[in-house]
């Protein structure tokens, strides 16, 4: 197995893709915040405090640590690693564009849910909960092994765990609350079958 130096091209096309990823999870806040306001306006609205901190912490800690990890320990790219770390992150971007197409104009960022939700049941939903929260925390660790950031990779690990457990308890305790859900949701594994 051969094991790339830092150089220089290797290292500005996965800052160029960290920068990329950035700008779309800037553009979904945008999104949210949208949705947000769509349903404030149309129905009225439960919500929660919902972890949305640890979250927004994990997501900083991510941007600071990879790349400052990256650049002062000057890692080196690991071809095999690396491209196995970037088809899973292909992949859970797939799974986390499904999972907001699917959620549509109810899909936000908050805990905020509308009194009449329907349930959705299809798509990645039909087996999982959450299907969005694994999607999420497979993006950042597979981007945080990608260029050989371990320590990186270790804390955001944790951040994103604790944070998305959290997160998920605060907002079953929202949705739990509207019958349809608890019905159509009860029997399923939050994020992963079989185990959680």
């Amino acid at each position: 197995m051969e094991i790339a130096h830092n150089s220089s091209w290797t290292t500005g096309l996965f800052l160029v893709l960290l920068f990329l990823f950035l700008i779309r999870k800037l553009w979904d806040q945008l999104a949210s915040r949208k949705n947000i306001r769509n349903l404030k306006n149309r129905c009225h609205i439960h919500s929660a405090a919902g972890g949305f901190p640890l979250l927004i912490a994990t997501h900083v800690a991510f941007f600071i640590l990879v790349p400052a990890e990256l650049l002062w320990f000057r890692r080196p790219f690991d071809p095999a690693l690396g491209s196995i770390m970037i088809a899973v992150f292909v992949l859970a971007s797939l799974l986390r564009s499904w999972s907001k197409r699917v959620l549509g104009k109810h899909w936000n960022s908050r805990v905020v849910v509308a009194n009449d939700m329907t349930p959705v049941v299809r798509g990645p939903y039909r087996v999982v909960r959450h299907p969005n929260y694994l999607a999420m925390c497979l993006e950042l660790i597979a981007l945080s092994l990608a260029y050989s950031t371990y320590v990186s990779a270790v804390v955001v690990s944790l951040l994103c765990l604790v944070a998305v457990l959290v997160r998920i308890r605060r907002e079953e305790q929202a949705l739990m609350q509207i019958p349809a859900y608890q019905e159509a949701m009860s029997g399923k594994a939050r994020l992963i079958p079989g185990i959680y």
